[in-house]
């Protein structure tokens, strides 16, 4: 009830503070301070002549006001967006404004706006892990609530001021740098036309809604050598990623007793007037399983976003053309999906980790149950986990029964040490997500 109360007068001001901002020029919120001192020490007009520029004041931010009113302006957006972003580094896009009357407009600003929502009571109790504090702890301030609403919002654009508008098209650079990956939706734009007096602003809505995808923050990191042989795929290069029993296509030969019908080629039998058989090779590669632990637990937001990030920085380090990389994750299921060798591009593989969120249901053990079904197609293993706890250790174990070679990154919080992992692997790395940068750098 009363966290309830706190967030909607959060809400309000948050709004009411917005409003005043965007109508509002500098020298107007100058205007309304003197205003606001001139109503208070102007109460008692008897002792007193205060009032007098309190009047003067409100009869000027009423004109202004008025003056704003009588507005002509009709303005087209279009938006060149890029196909994608990388959180931490700069978004550059270009917006183009036509002026739809035969009038030329000066003064004038262009607001960009990322949409937002305003969070309620359970994702910021889930954001700030306080659903496991006592009651009386479970308060969120304004300032969290604030700083939840900029993560979610993904970024701030700055305001724009613009030069002339007149029958030209008059094209805008803007650049802004995401704070979060995802889809970024572009909510309704501003176009602000102060009055002539320069105190208050009439906002044109300039509808154009679109998206852009924020892909993880990347670090650099060098191409591993993994240990791991090639291995026999039962479908070959065009098959790696489904299920199927055909193989490489090598040429067309005399057909002999005992193939299958199905592999008899009938272009070709028209064409001769004998049976012209395909002849197939079965394909030896290298597989590699990249394995995301999305069972965040106790960790906070931080951490999961940091293994994100190595996951996304170990997949764009790989050679497309040398070995298929098969990205294995729990969300609502199992997920598998496939890059490299003409199978599909490793780009997608970024796109599925910009979206990809932290497990609420479920364990280890299905993630652990998929990538051993899997097994047997892999050359290698890399796990990026959040947690060093006994259900991971066993699950080490087994790819090491298997033969399997597997590299573990291990993100922690700056409180484990090399010699605290016990159990660990040839090749394991501890990472603080504090310091993630230097520490991919340093390997």
């Amino acid at each position: 009830m009363r966290q309830g109360f706190m967030l909607r007068q959060y809400r309000r001001v948050y709004r009411f503070d917005n409003w005043m901002r965007q109508h509002f020029t500098f020298t107007g919120h100058l205007v309304i301070t003197f205003m606001v001192a001139a109503a208070v020490f102007g109460v008692n007009t008897r002792q007193s002549t205060t009032y007098q520029l309190f009047v003067f004041l409100f009869v000027l931010l009423a004109c202004s006001f008025l003056n704003s009113m009588f507005n002509g302006l009709k303005v087209s957006l279009t938006r060149r967006l890029p196909r994608y972003g990388m959180v931490g580094e700069p978004l550059r896009y270009s917006v183009t404004l036509t002026n739809l009357t035969p009038r030329t407009y000066d003064r004038l600003a262009l607001c960009e706006q990322l949409s937002e929502t305003l969070p309620g009571a359970m994702p910021l109790l889930k954001f700030y892990r306080l659903e496991k504090q006592p009651w009386f702890k479970q308060g969120v301030s304004f300032r969290q609530w604030l700083r939840y609403l900029a993560y979610r919002r993904g970024g701030v654009i700055a305001e724009t001021a613009l030069p002339e508008l007149a029958q030209t098209p008059l094209q805008v650079k803007i650049s802004f740098t995401p704070t979060r990956r995802g889809a970024l939706i572009f909510a309704d734009s501003y176009l602000a036309k102060p009055d002539l007096l320069g105190l208050f602003r009439r906002l044109i809505v300039l509808k154009a809604p679109q998206s852009c995808l924020v892909l993880p923050k990347h670090y650099p990191v060098k191409p591993l050598t993994l240990p791991g042989k090639r291995k026999y795929q039962a479908g070959g290069v065009a098959q790696a990623s489904s299920v199927g029993n055909s193989s490489e296509f090598m040429s067309l030969r005399d057909y002999q007793r005992g193939d299958p019908l199905n592999s008899i080629h009938w272009k070709s039998f028209a064409k001769h007037g004998k049976p012209i058989v395909r002849e197939y090779q079965d394909e030896y590669f290298v597989r590699r399983a990249l394995l995301l632990d999305t069972f965040a637990g106790d960790a906070p937001v931080e951490q999961f976003e940091a293994a994100v990030s190595v996951a996304a920085s170990l997949a764009a380090s790989e050679r497309q053309h040398e070995a298929l990389l098969d990205l294995m994750f729990v969300g609502l299921q199992a997920y598998c999906f496939t890059a490299g060798r003409g199978v599909d591009q490793l780009a997608h593989l970024q796109e599925i980790l910009a979206a990809v969120q932290p497990s609420q249901q479920g364990t280890f053990t299905q993630l652990q149950q998929a990538v051993l079904a899997r097994a047997g197609l892999c050359s290698s293993l890399v796990c990026v986990l959040m947690h060093w706890d006994p259900a991971r250790q066993d699950f080490i174990k087994q790819l090491s029964a298997r033969g399997l070679p597997a590299t573990v990154f291990l993100l922690h919080d700056g409180s484990l040490t090399q010699q605290q992992c016990a159990d660990k692997p040839e090749c394991f790395y501890l990472l603080d997500y504090h310091h993630l940068a230097e520490q991919l750098a340093a390997l």
